[in-house]
Parts: structure tokens; sequence; C-alpha cells
């Protein structure tokens, strides 16, 4: 059996927490491990490391200096591909997430995340490409509502138990 190996990669890593409490769960050092594990399991460098902290997947890029700075250096020529924990982590929007890859793409780059490995750019002869990317990414999204829904539901009911606590 012949394995192919693909030439080492000089890849950008990008990593991103939404809010200060990430930084004890899936946090930049957590984001960052799994992102240099991938890249040494596939023998590419890290050349650059670039992250936001406290930005919502939400926010725009202009929002993001990271990742502005991030595409830059593949714009340049410094690194061939982008690396992300995951594409959750490039933009929990899906139509950011879209053009933060189509922008990737444009340059000439390619897209990878440890959880997935290479993210391949659009291709009409293969529209599932696009549509397993997209439904990943609402599911994403949906994922975070529940989560942000669950922790106000949570925050009202403690609230609750401190009136009535104190009217007891």
């Amino acid at each position: 059996m012949t394995t192919t190996r693909t030439a080492s990669l000089r890849l950008v890593m990008y990593l991103r927490v939404s809010t200060g409490g990430q930084l004890d769960g899936y946090g930049l050092d957590a984001q960052e491990a799994d992102c240099r594990k991938w890249a040494k399991k596939h023998g590419h460098k890290i050349v650059a490391v670039r992250t936001d902290g406290a930005v919502t997947g939400k926010s725009t890029d202009d929002e993001r200096a990271g990742l502005t700075e991030a595409l830059a250096l593949l714009a340049d020529g410094t690194g061939d591909g982008l690396l992300a924990p995951n594409l959750d982590r490039l933009a929990r929007e899906l139509t950011i997430q879209e053009a933060a890859l189509s922008v990737i793409w444009a340059y000439g780059s390619r897209a990878f995340t440890a959880d997935h490995g290479e993210h391949l750019a659009d291709d009409e002869d293969d529209p599932m490409r696009t549509f397993v990317r997209h439904v990943m990414g609402a599911a994403a999204r949906q994922q975070s509502a529940h989560a942000r829904a669950t922790e106000r539901e949570q925050t009202k009911r403690q609230r609750a138990d401190r009136i009535l606590h104190r009217l007891t």
C-alpha cells in the first residue's frame, strides 16, 4: 500500500474565544494544542498564530484584528493556508464563515480545521461539498443559540431563587 504525503505547508493558526468564560473551557490554550497536534501529525509547520479574545463568532472581520492579520499573512504569502480548531472558531455566523473561506481561497490559500482537515473550495461539479458545510454551520449556530437560551433560563431561575430565599 502506498501512502501519498502532501508537501509540508506553512500554516497560519487562528484561534478565537467569544467570552472570558471560555478561557476555562475550550480556551485559547486548548485550541492551540489541538491545532499543533493536527499540524504535527500531518507534517505541516505553524508559521504564525493570531487570536481574537472575547470576540463573538457573529462579529465581522473588521471587528476581529486577529482574523484580519491572519488573512493578511495569507495574502502576502507568509502562509499557504489557515488552520483553526473548527469552523465555529473561524466564525459562528455562517455568512461570515463563508466570507472568510472565500477570501482564503481567493488568495490561492487552503483552509484547514483540526477537527476536519482540509475544507476544499466550492466546486460547481460537487454541490454536496458546499451543502454539507452549510448544514454543519447551521447546526453549530443552532447549538450556540440553544446554549445561550439555556444559560438565560438558568440565570432567571437563580434570580427567582434568590428573591424567594430573601422572602422566606
